[in-house]
């Protein structure tokens, strides 16, 4: 099985895909709620972009985002195996990229070319089932070190989207 055909499996696995049909991502009021968390978390931690994002089989979609302009902003996401968030998701955990020119993971990615990207700190949006739905992160376009304190931050607007997430559960 080649890489983009497993991420994709292991992404679209179907309990998770269950989950995340329950929601009711495209209601016209969760946008602006999403987009006050992303830049919340943003002016906190003095990044110039932050997302809250569901990670689909396919693809990243952006619940809300700050600082994010372009073919992104348009689109409202990425292909899936080109979102920093992918990772968070998978791993179920917090995850940081303090410099992606020197990190051999990402260095062929070519999202983080185009808009410069060159650290990252994502928390999972985890529902009451267990299931990782999608991230919560900050983007920064210069090398960082995260810290515990940054990812506090994270895990509180997490917290704050998946409780407004459950009251557009549509089953």
């Amino acid at each position: 099985m080649n890489t983009t055909t497993d991420l994709f499996a292991r992404l679209g696995e179907p309990a998770r895909m269950s989950q995340l049909a329950r929601y009711g991502l495209f209601h016209p009021g969760l946008k602006a709620r999403m987009e006050a968390i992303a830049a919340h978390s943003a002016h906190q931690l003095n990044a110039p972009i932050s997302l809250v994002s569901m990670v689909l089989d396919s693809a990243q979609f952006l619940l809300g985002a700050h600082g994010v302009t372009g073919w992104i902003d348009e689109a409202l996401g990425t292909p899936a195996e080109w979102a920093l968030c992918t990772h968070t998701v998978l791993a179920g955990r917090p995850y940081c990229l303090i410099d992606a020119t020197t990190d051999a993971v990402h260095a062929d990615n070519p999202l983080l070319d185009m808009i410069g990207v060159r650290s990252y700190a994502g928390v999972p949006l985890i529902d009451d089932s267990g299931h990782v739905l999608g991230a919560h992160c900050i983007i920064d376009v210069a090398p960082r070190t995260f810290t515990e304190d940054d990812l506090t931050v994270l895990h509180h607007g997490a917290d704050q989207a998946m409780e407004i997430l459950s009251a557009y559960r549509t089953n």
